[in-house]
């Protein structure tokens, strides 16, 4: 059963995200707007106080340290990589996220503020993924002791940074998780039309708008652009939240197919009726803790069987400061 709680937010979005969004072309002036928008939300924002935040310039890139309370495991690391079409959003719009994020999977959370388009197009948000995932491997972090999370456009960025550093050569995490992600660019989802009235928050035409801002002259069937076409080959266990009456539902449908095909652990889940990137409404949304819950599990669960694989291979202990 669907909460009180979701389908009044779900009236309030409709009424007035979504109506706004549908009547804006998206164009840098509108996008300097939603950003001031945005920064004047973020400060109204009021954390726990025994949360911590802490900035951190993770090899050129800006970033944040969340530290919640309560048990945290030593060394566990969760990169997030926040959602907003790549042209908005940042890590203090979404600290009332990430710190309950961080306390469910008892562990530090670095948030990163990653280069935004139209003045920084594709691949400039994915090079700043690639240099903070590489600061972590630098000081210190096995990949087993890592895990990526991101939300829509974040959630899009999570699956190409996998692609890059299995392409790299580098240590793959233990696992990743990714909520109401932006797969395809190309909009090819069913689902942009089907869910376009149900949907109470992205109208599914603004898409291709945004897709272009990011990557204006690029194909946008490239796995590094759309990830629902990468192959998932050898990659982490993956954890899918959704909505379902999203507009991107197909996008995580469809990548959970493609990746269990590829032989990879998919969890997959379809919330009734929960609008785009819910999790992130925890605090007015019971579901959105419950999923937050669910990730918690999930992180902790394959750190711990990556931990037994590492040790079963290496049996000398290690530890992270």
């Amino acid at each position: 059963m669907v909460s009180w709680q979701t389908r009044l937010v779900n009236g309030l979005l409709r009424v007035t995200v979504k109506r706004r969004l549908a009547r804006e072309t998206m164009n840098p002036a509108r996008v300097e707007e939603t950003r001031a928008r945005l920064a004047r939300l973020a400060a109204r924002n009021t954390l726990p106080e025994n949360v911590t935040i802490t900035a951190v310039d993770a090899n050129g890139v800006a970033g944040e340290w969340v530290d919640a309370p309560g048990l945290q495991v030593p060394g566990k690391t969760l990169l997030y990589l926040h959602g907003g079409a790549y042209t908005v959003g940042d890590p203090t719009l979404y600290r009332m996220f990430t710190w309950r994020l961080a306390a469910a999977a008892c562990c530090r959370v670095l948030a990163i503020d990653y280069r935004l388009a139209p003045e920084h197009p594709y691949p400039a948000a994915v090079e700043d993924a690639v240099a903070s995932y590489r600061w972590l491997l630098e000081n210190g972090h096995d990949g087993s002791d890592l895990a990526l999370a991101g939300d829509s456009a974040g959630g899009n960025l999570v699956l190409v940074l996998l692609q890059r550093l299995r392409a790299e050569g580098l240590p793959l995490p233990a696992s990743a998780v990714c909520y109401s992600p932006w797969t395809d660019l190309t909009g090819s989802g069913a689902s942009v039309t089907l869910n376009a009235r149900r949907d109470p928050m992205l109208p599914g035409h603004r898409l291709r708008e945004a897709a272009h801002l990011y990557a204006p002259d690029a194909d946008l069937t490239d796995p590094l652009l759309s990830p629902l076409f990468a192959n998932y080959r050898n990659l982490p266990p993956l954890a899918i939240h959704v909505g379902s009456t999203e507009v991107l539902l197909d996008d995580a449908l469809r990548v959970a197919d493609r990746a269990r095909s590829a032989g990879v652990e998919v969890d997959l889940t379809v919330w009734p009726s929960q609008p785009h990137v819910f999790p992130v409404l925890a605090r007015f949304i019971p579901e959105g803790r419950q999923a937050i819950g669910q990730s918690g599990r999930f992180l902790l669960a394959h750190w711990l069987c990556a931990a037994d694989l590492r040790d079963s291979v290496s049996p000398r202990s290690r530890s992270i400061a």
